[in-house]
């Protein structure tokens, strides 16, 4: 499983081995919960290609290998981070902070949901399932009805001391 943030700032190269830019964000297409492809951000000064499918992608490690670059305009994951999340009965539940990805298929598994830095770090984050959101024009609607609640705590860290 990927995360959006295991993605930005990844170096992005062609098969013959030349840099083509970094990864600046992800396309992603809501409604089939899938990642389209990949937003480049070139060093070309007027390059419009900016875009790279995912069936383009031959490796995602350290960098991204690639076997070409076109042009496209899609939703991109900057303009739905921090959207607000809310449930049928109008209750905010958190806003949009990351989603979950697949590594075999890049499907849309879950958002990652949070509520506030305090309430973070007490509770730790909402994992939303992808199929049970609705995306509208200024928040995302949360149908879900499952008695499970998913969530991401914080990690506790402890000092050792050696005598």
């Amino acid at each position: 499983m990927y995360k959006i943030k295991d993605f930005y700032i990844k170096s992005i190269y062609d098969t013959k081995g030349k840099k083509i830019g970094i990864v600046e964000d992800l396309y992603l297409d809501f409604f089939q919960e899938k990642i389209m492809g990949v937003k480049v951000a070139s060093h070309k000064l007027f390059s419009k290609k900016n875009y790279i499918p995912m069936d383009m992608i031959v490796e995602i490690g350290k960098e991204i290998i690639t076997l070409g670059i076109e042009q496209y305009d899609g939703l991109e994951f900057k303009k739905i981070r921090n959207m607000e999340v809310i449930n049928t009965l109008g209750e905010t539940e958190g806003v949009l902070e990351d989603i979950i990805i697949d590594a075999r298929d890049y499907s849309i598994k879950g958002i990652i949901v949070s509520s506030g830095i305090i309430d973070r770090l007490i509770n730790g984050k909402q994992v939303l399932l992808i199929k049970e959101c609705i995306l509208g024009e200024k928040y995302i609607l949360h149908c879900g009805k499952s008695k499970i609640k998913l969530k991401t705590m914080p990690h506790r860290l402890e000092r050792q001391y050696e005598i």
